[in-house]
């Protein structure tokens, strides 16, 4: 960029960078091949974001069940099961299942990956490719 401010050039400049930049086209103005690799992606992309959030959330459900078990075995050493420590655990229960239900949920991510896989599915069906 040094030589673009110099203050030498008269003229047009054209600056190559070099990189690798992909022009996006729309899904509909891609062929069939395109679709179909774009699919695949699309398809590996939403399988890696599903494994990761599964992921978490069975960290998180492992290290609750933990915790329980270990308050449930100090009450039971302290000799101190009683209402209060019977109503602790199962408000960690109860906070488990809220976390596989939320779980279960989609991100904005998969639902925006979900969408673009139906859309390559009904371009596919469209031409005849599927």
């Amino acid at each position: 960029m040094r030589d673009y401010n110099s203050g030498d050039i008269h003229g047009d400049v054209t600056i190559q960078d070099n990189s690798n930049n992909n022009e996006y086209k729309l899904l509909i103005n891609c062929n069939n091949e395109e679709l179909l690799a774009e699919g695949k992606h699309r398809h590996e992309v939403l399988n890696k974001e599903r494994s990761r959030k599964n992921g978490v959330t069975w960290k998180f459900l492992g290290f609750s069940g933990l915790m329980l078990l270990i308050a449930a075995a100090w009450f039971l050493i302290q000799d101190k099961m009683n209402l209060v420590s019977f109503l602790t655990g199962a408000a960690g229960v109860v906070t488990g299942f809220a976390t596989l239900q939320q779980a279960d949920k989609s991100t904005p991510f998969e639902k925006r990956q979900i969408a673009a896989l139906n859309e390559i599915n009904a371009l596919l069906r469209e031409r005849g490719a599927r």
